[in-house]
């Protein structure tokens, strides 16, 4: 059951990069680019549809074949980031869209886990939603609603976050030390 919950969140995180695809076909052309293929919006919408295909499948089927086509994107997807910064490239990786960071070590860790987790989910044949119902009433929403928000803090982590931390290291000196936390305390509760 825990598999196919962490299952769900991954395939989410595809479908949501597979519908920003589909919105926004543009933003995807830099990325696509860098990578040595045609960077059409026909590509890069065909890219989001598959995405989206695939995602929406193994968050409500879950099984083996949706969960190793899902580990198999992210796969695709940590090899596309790892070219990338191998190459020098400071583009948007285009996954959601133009809010969309440069590929980081941050991204590779996300996908490679993520094809970590659709793997073991192939292997053990995890369920998805449609199956993992359970008895008590609601229960449903409350899945709905846990894995809809791990989805938004994933891709808030792979988006917002690599502009924060850019924009930190941005700061004058004396801004960033007013920003770090305490680091230690004395006993008898004096700040050092």
């Amino acid at each position: 059951m825990v598999v196919g919950a962490l299952l769900g969140v991954v395939a989410g995180v595809v479908a949501v990069g597979g519908a920003a695809k589909l919105r926004d076909p543009d933003a995807s052309a830099p990325m696509l680019r860098a990578l040595g293929l045609p960077s059409s919006r026909l590509l890069a919408r065909a890219l989001g549809a598959v995405e989206v295909v695939v995602g929406v499948s193994a968050y409500l089927l879950g099984g083996p074949v949706p969960a190793a086509v899902t580990a198999a994107l992210y796969l695709g997807f940590t090899v596309a980031i790892l070219r990338l910064r191998a190459g020098g490239q400071t583009v948007s990786c285009g996954c959601f869209g133009r809010s969309s960071a440069p590929p980081s070590l941050l991204h590779v860790a996300v996908d490679g886990a993520a094809a970590v987790v659709a793997t073991v989910a192939a292997i053990t044949a995890a369920p998805g939603f449609l199956e993992m119902r359970p008895d008590l009433p609601g229960a449903g929403v409350a899945y709905l609603l846990v894995s809809g928000v791990a989805v938004g803090l994933v891709v808030a982590l792979l988006t917002a976050l690599p502009d924060a931390l850019a924009a930190a290291r941005r700061l004058p000196a004396s801004e960033a030390a007013a920003l770090r936390p305490v680091q230690s305390f004395r006993l008898g509760g004096s700040i050092r």
